[in-house]
């Protein structure tokens, strides 16, 4: 029971499916509301509707009565004949004054006075007016009406009375109206047959439609999906084509821009590992071919072999350095603390250990500061970015093996470092991967004078952590700038 669980979760339901059910689900709806409003309701939209026009009639019969005295019959039947109202006026002694007689249902022609004064009763208790919705057969006080009942002259249909007391200048008038509920029946019956036909015909369109439709939206999904897969298989040439819906097109271009750039990605990844097999390589040769030869050749065992060792086994030990440090700065697990340093004073204490450093190899040191200029961050991190930028400056110096650093502010109060060299200069297309992992604007892959080759990287990350500023400006055969703000 629970694999069947765990296979529904693994396995939802489908748009197309989804769709069409959404779709048949709101045609339900449709005709839901359609059949309670003309058939479930129409009961109620009919007798509002003729009790308002009830209150409208016996107004127009209130002031014919006061106005018009001669033609107030006439005027009555015609009153009686517009709206299909039986009408029965008498005054307050209970003297008929007029009488309509426009059904043959009509109950209020065929009651005794008992149950004409029952309804004038109600309507004074209800402040002059009352509506009753009654048969005949509830009339059996009348002996006329059970008369009727019983040669069966009257159709046992709901009739909606109206009883109202009009005061005039003429005395009171009192009004009853008697309204057929047989036109409502009619109807109803109409359109319960023509609702059902028009049900059937909507369910088996939508069932068509949506299915249709939920086809067309589900297909080039679908394309897209298949293409997907051969994406996440490692077949990073695969286009993704989804001209139908914009929302398609945009998603099938993320995806080739995607693809794109995992491709890019996977070949980096690729002479990454070549680049760091032949970075451990070369000092683990030099390691192992000088121990064996200070081993099998006597008085090899110098201080000079040995410092060949020491030097290759630091830099094996830099390069692993390097790569973890790249690695906490990428996962996030580095953590930084920030404090107001003197950048200044960090250029010039780094500047002049260069100078030591490279001292007898011809290479220039330049420094151009505007004075002591402090800013919030990791000093030893910061102090790690400014070594990698330099090391990068001296292995592409150039010939004039000059390196020149730059401490300056900028119009938003910004601290700017510049790290200058005057060598061959990078491309433009190779300008935005110059701090990618072992990216090679040559092509080949050489060993640097000094450093590991992750340098850059290791300052992407460093700067992006901070939130820094950074960025390289250079010009093919006019040198590099390289430069950070904090």
């Amino acid at each position: 029971m629970m694999t069947d669980k765990l296979k529904f979760r693994r396995h939802p339901q489908t748009m197309r499916s989804k769709l069409f059910t959404v779709l048949i689900i709101f045609v339900v709806f449709a005709l839901i509301l359609l059949w309670g409003f003309q058939v479930f309701m129409l009961d109620s939209f009919y007798s509002r509707l003729t009790k308002s026009r009830m209150t409208g009639a016996a107004a127009q019969i209130e002031e014919l009565y006061e106005t018009d005295t001669h033609t107030f019959t006439d005027n009555l039947s015609a009153i009686s004949l517009n709206n299909d109202f039986c009408i029965y006026v008498f005054n307050e002694n209970g003297n008929s004054v007029a009488k309509i007689h426009s059904d043959n249902g009509c109950i209020i022609h065929v009651i005794n006075g008992e149950a004409l004064t029952k309804l004038y009763h109600t309507a004074v208790e209800n402040g002059g007016e009352c509506f009753e919705t009654a048969t005949l057969s509830e009339f059996k006080g009348s002996r006329e009406a059970e008369k009727a009942v019983t040669h069966k002259h009257y159709r046992l249909r709901d009739r909606i009375l109206y009883a109202a007391v009009k005061e005039t200048t003429r005395g009171t008038l009192i009004i009853i109206l008697d309204a057929a509920t047989d036109p409502i029946i009619i109807v109803k019956s109409v359109l319960i047959v023509q609702l059902l036909i028009t049900s059937i015909i909507m369910t088996l369109v939508a069932a068509s439609i949506s299915n249709w439709l939920a086809k067309k939206l589900s297909r080039p999904i679908a394309e897209v999906n298949r293409a997907a897969r051969k994406l996440t298989e490692g077949e990073y040439d695969v286009k993704f084509t989804g001209e139908s819906y914009r929302e398609i097109y945009e998603l099938s271009d993320t995806l080739n821009q995607t693809a794109k750039e995992l491709k890019k990605t996977d070949m980096m990844q690729k002479e990454l590992i070549a680049n760091i097999s032949h970075d451990l390589r070369t000092p683990l040769t030099l390691i192992t071919g000088y121990c064996e030869m200070m081993r099998d050749i006597e008085g090899e065992n110098t201080p000079e072999n040995m410092q060949v060792v020491l030097d290759e086994t630091a830099r094996l030990s830099s390069l692993v350095n390097d790569l973890i440090d790249l690695s906490k700065y990428q996962n996030g697990s580095e953590k930084f603390e920030k404090e107001s340093v003197d950048i200044d004073y960090l250029l010039i204490e780094t500047v002049d250990r260069y100078q030591k450093l490279m001292q007898g190899k011809d290479y220039t040191f330049v420094y151009e500061s505007v004075g002591p200029t402090f800013a919030m961050c990791d000093k030893k991190r910061i102090l790690q970015v400014i070594y990698n930028l330099i090391n990068n400056a001296i292995n592409y110096c150039g010939d004039d093996k000059t390196v020149i650093i730059k401490l300056s502010t900028t119009a938003e109060g910004k601290v700017r470092v510049e790290v200058i060299d005057h060598g061959a200069g990078i491309a433009k297309e190779d300008l935005p991967l110059i701090f990618d992992r072992y990216y090679k604007v040559d092509k080949v892959h050489r060993r640097a004078v000094t450093g590991t080759g992750l340098g850059l990287s290791i300052v992407k990350g460093i700067l992006e952590k901070h939130g820094a500023v950074y960025g390289v400006q250079s010009e093919l055969g006019e040198g590099s700038v390289f430069y950070f703000e904090l």
